[in-house]
């Protein structure tokens, strides 16, 4: 046969009244004051590591700034010296050839009345 041993498990009743409930309010007020104080702290040390990362953001984006602007600045000095060896250069040996001298025009065949 079994025996029945007692359930230890059931919690006892609570008796409710004013002072219990007092004493849960403040046992919850002391709880929730200590976990904001936990993330309050979370999120300064977030803040601080946020702000590192954010100027290591902005000097790698400053370097990259730097490294395209010389890129671009050599770019446009090859672009530069392209365009004026192709028209500027181009233009004066136009010239020269425009200076030679015309050929004499075929003179016109007049046409008789009749």
């Amino acid at each position: 046969m079994t025996r029945q041993t007692p359930n230890r498990r059931r919690k006892a009743q609570i008796e409710v009244n004013p002072r219990t409930l007092l004493l849960a309010g403040l046992g919850a007020a002391v709880l929730a004051r200590k976990q904001a104080r936990r993330s309050l702290d979370a999120v300064a040390g977030n803040a601080d590591l946020l702000r590192e990362r954010a100027e290591a953001a902005a000097c790698e984006a400053g370097r990259q700034v730097a490294r395209l602007r010389t890129q671009a600045e050599a770019f446009a000095e090859r672009a530069q010296a392209e365009f004026e060896q192709r028209f500027v250069a181009g233009k004066t040996t136009r010239k020269a050839g425009a200076r030679r001298a015309q050929r004499a025009t075929a003179p016109r065949s007049r046409r008789k009345r009749a």
